[in-house]
């Protein structure tokens, strides 16, 4: 059953007012004449609105519905993992990136000329490399590591 089959067969009086378009009465209240309108998007969700001043939450818990049933299930196979929110932007993920491989640069440098890198420098080197790994992780969708 799609979301707006499932909200229209809990509700009363209701009328189709045009296409994805329909007017009910609102289970939330004492509702003598239609003050609840019910409209499904192009993607397939409801959206409620009750002109007596009803919050949304409280209508979806009178049709014994959760917030979610207004969606359609979303494409996402069983088991898959959460989509992590990207924590940078390109730019910050580029400025960042050059700022790090500038330091393994200058690392290389210094070894290259004969010189032993500080602990403080070998520690800022690993972190580097840390936060290099970091950055492809992000960019290929890999999560956080």
């Amino acid at each position: 059953m799609t979301p707006i089959e499932n909200v229209l067969n809990r509700l009363e009086k209701v009328k189709q007012r045009q296409p994805g378009q329909w007017s009910a009465c609102c289970p939330a209240h004492a509702d003598k004449g239609p003050s609840l309108s019910i409209r499904e998007t192009t993607d397939g969700a409801v959206l409620l609105h009750c002109f007596a001043g009803c919050e949304v939450g409280a209508v979806v818990a009178a049709m014994g519905l959760q917030l979610h049933e207004l969606f359609p299930p979303r494409d996402v196979p069983p088991g898959a993992p959460k989509r992590a929110a990207r924590l940078l932007t390109a730019g910050q993920a580029l400025e960042l990136l050059a700022s790090e491989a500038t330091l393994v640069f200058v690392s290389a440098a210094t070894l290259l000329n004969g010189r032993t890198l500080t602990v403080a420098d070998k520690n800022r080197l690993i972190e580097s490399v840390s936060r290099i790994n970091f950055l492809r992780n992000e960019s290929i969708g890999g999560g956080h590591a």
